[in-house]
C-alpha cells in the first residue's frame, strides 16, 4: 500500500512566463528534513522532486548565478521602445484612413456615376 503524506499548509508557487498551466510549487516537510519541489500541469502534479538542505543550497546558488547573469545582460530598451512606437504609427496610420465601408461605398457611387454616364449616352450595359 502507498503512504499518503499529508500536504504541508505552507509552500510557495512559481508560475511558468509562458502561462498560468503551468507551475512549480516549493513545499518543506521539516519532519523528514526535505524540501519538496512539485512540478505542475493546469491542476495536476506531473513530477516531484525531494532535496536535502545540501542540495537546496545547491539550487538556490544557481538560481542566484542565473539571476546575475539575467541582469549583466544589456536591455536595448530604446530598439524597443521605437519598435513599439512604430508598431503604433502603423495601426494609428490604419485607423485614421479611410474605412473599409466608405472606400466601398465610394466605389459603389463611382460605379453607378459611371453606369448612369453611359446610359445617358445611349449605350446600354450588358447584364
Amino acid at each position: 500500500m502507498t503512504n499518503v503524506v499529508r500536504l504541508p499548509v505552507r509552500g510557495r508557487w512559481a508560475w511558468d512566463s509562458r502561462g498560468s498551466n503551468r507551475a512549480v510549487r516549493v513545499a518543506a516537510h521539516a519532519e523528514e528534513n526535505v524540501v519538496n519541489l512539485s512540478v505542475w500541469r493546469d491542476d495536476i502534479c506531473v513530477g516531484t522532486v525531494r532535496l536535502r538542505p545540501d542540495e537546496v543550497t545547491a539550487l538556490v546558488a544557481g538560481l542566484a548565478e542565473g539571476l546575475a547573469e539575467l541582469s549583466r545582460r544589456p536591455v536595448d530598451e530604446p530598439a524597443r521602445v521605437r519598435e513599439l512606437e512604430r508598431r503604433l504609427a502603423r495601426v494609428e496610420a490604419r485607423l485614421a484612413g479611410p474605412s473599409v465601408r466608405s472606400t466601398v461605398t465610394r466605389a459603389v457611387r463611382a460605379m453607378r456615376g459611371a453606369l448612369d454616364a453611359r446610359r445617358v449616352g445611349g449605350v446600354r450595359p450588358s447584364p
